[in-house]
């Protein structure tokens, strides 16, 4: 009996230790929640994205004017290591674009930029982020 708790008591402490590792680069300086800016191209103006992170699920909500055209889109997704992948549903649509797809975005070194795609069944195209407010 005392031989099992023991081994429980390792294998408890041990899951503890391993879940510290992997968790101890999740600081806030590596975290993704906040306020990003869309600096994608000078097509898009006023575009503010705001990413919510707990644990390694990923929030998203996403206001952009393309040619003076309002989007909104939200989503819910991943965060991988510096790999952020979230499913997006376009709410208020640019007349024409899809209404579904999904963000590919890389977190840089710095923690200051997401850059990366996004896909939907008509294609892809960049996307790119700076890090806003605090």
């Amino acid at each position: 009996m005392i031989r099992v708790v023991g081994l429980l008591f390792i294998a408890l402490v041990s899951c503890f230790t391993l879940g510290l590792k992997v968790h101890a680069n999740t600081g806030i300086a590596s975290m993704v929640d906040g306020l990003w800016h869309d600096v994608n191209s000078s097509d898009f103006t006023n575009g503010v994205m705001i990413l919510a992170q707990d644990g390694d699920q990923i929030k998203m909500s996403h206001y952009v004017e393309y040619k003076g055209v309002a989007m909104v889109e939200y989503g819910i997704g991943t965060r991988i290591g510096n790999t952020v992948e979230v499913d997006v549903t376009v709410t208020r649509p640019i007349p024409g674009w899809v209404v579904e797809g999904k963000h590919r975005l890389q977190l840089s070194a710095d923690g200051t930029r997401l850059e990366g795609h996004y896909y939907s069944s008509e294609g892809s195209g960049p996307l790119r982020f700076q890090r806003g407010g605090k």
